[in-house]
């Protein structure tokens, strides 16, 4: 039995590339970041609010569950490494400037202009209120 060897299309560039799978490799173009954080805003479908923190502070120094939620809330965004010990369905709980100021801690990390050394200094000040309640 002769079997003959299967061939695949050569591209017209690279003869020993087959058609299907040649490419063209375009040049790099600057996209201002202006552009790049609506093509990320869009992608996310919505859009990330930028953190109130003295709202925020205020809120967590009132105490009740929505200050104790918003502190741990936002420990765990800012210290990857604790977890957020609470459901939820606790969001049910809070009135809608505790949504806002939750839906904002997910954002820490992805508004224009975020700054770890700011983070931290809040951190550090719901540390102390925490510290300061119990």
């Amino acid at each position: 039995m002769n079997n003959p060897t299967p061939t695949l299309g050569n591209s017209a560039q690279h003869p020993a590339t087959p058609a299907h799978l040649a490419f063209k490799i375009n040049t790099p173009r600057r996209v201002p970041l202006a552009d790049l954080l609506k093509q990320q805003t869009e992608a996310r479908g919505l859009e990330p609010l930028p953190l109130e923190s003295g709202l925020l502070l205020k809120r967590i120094a009132q105490g009740g569950h929505s200050g104790q939620f918003l502190a741990d809330a936002f420990i765990s965004a800012y210290r990857t490494d604790k977890p957020f010990m609470h459901s939820l369905g606790e969001l049910g709980r809070l009135d809608s400037e505790g949504f806002r100021l939750f839906h904002e801690i997910l954002h820490i990390r992805h508004v224009s202009g975020w700054n770890d050394d700011d983070l931290y200094h809040i951190e550090q000040q719901v540390k102390a209120i925490i510290a300061g309640g119990k």
